[in-house]
């Protein structure tokens, strides 16, 4: 059994992505699990350091670290990661790729240090895991789900602009273990999926490809715009100062 892993924020297309990915006969690819993956690579590697730190002394029993010579980060490592599979991912039978995408990946969610113990959590412990980087504009992001009541645009847009950056940086680090989709590459283009594919060595019917493409998710949207006057006159103001669209002419969405 393979690992495929969706990393990326909200709003980016990820759950159009994951429906595809599971239309691929024997792909299993679950939904968000609010990160619970990075907090066990966090433990791993804090354990890891700990140990390979203290071990160094002698350690007697009325020592801080008493103990700590006796843990085995390596065991630990590999007991979290087969809980993860068997009890969160729980792979049904004849499944060929497990997986999931999660969102909780940005600047905002996690340092730069414990994003790093993530990804080499994951790319070590889970033989011959693959990694799919999602991303997409941020003044795409910024008009869509929650994140249109932040008022603070700049501070978003830095989250997106920095984990796209971040996402990039993983993806040239792990070679052809890695892909790259942006959201534009397969927004209304059954076609955009098609490297993707090609990556992972398998295919989907036009047919198919259209219906997913075609398929109009409804979580988080909404018809009335509640967000206030206030709000919407401080957003507009901000798309209007940095000499960008107030109003996203595709959608006729105002912003």
């Amino acid at each position: 059994m393979q690992y495929l892993f969706v990393i990326t924020y909200g709003r980016s297309g990820s759950t159009v992505l994951m429906n595809l990915l599971n239309s691929i006969d024997g792909f299993v690819i679950r939904g968000e699990n609010n990160g619970i993956l990075s907090k066990f690579a966090v433990i791993s590697k804090d354990l890891e350091d700990a140990h390979a730190v203290q071990s160094q002394f002698n350690l007697s029993s009325k020592a801080p670290w008493f103990g700590i010579t006796e843990v085995s980060p390596n065991s630990v490592s590999k007991q979290l990661s087969r809980v993860f599979v068997q009890d969160i991912l729980c792979p049904p039978d004849n499944t060929r790729v497990i997986g999931f995408k999660e969102i909780r990946y940005t600047t905002e969610d996690i340092s730069d240090a414990d994003y790093a113990k993530v990804i080499d959590f994951m790319a070590r412990e889970f033989p011959d895991s693959r990694f799919i980087f999602n991303t997409r504009n941020w003044r795409e992001v910024a008009r869509s789900g929650w994140w249109r009541y932040r008022k603070d645009l700049g501070n978003l847009r830095q989250c997106i602009e920095s984990s796209n950056s971040r996402f990039n940086l993983s993806a040239t680090e792990l070679g052809d273990r890695a892909f790259l989709i942006d959201h534009a590459d397969f927004k209304r283009n059954a076609d955009g999926f098609r490297p993707l594919l090609t990556w992972l060595g398998e295919s989907l019917s036009d047919q198919k490809l259209k219906e997913i493409t075609e398929n109009k998710l409804e979580h988080l949207q909404t018809k009335v715009d509640d967000r206030g006057r206030m709000l919407r006159l401080r957003r507009r103001i901000y798309w209007w100062t940095h000499g960008l669209k107030i109003f996203d002419r595709k959608q006729l969405k105002p912003d």
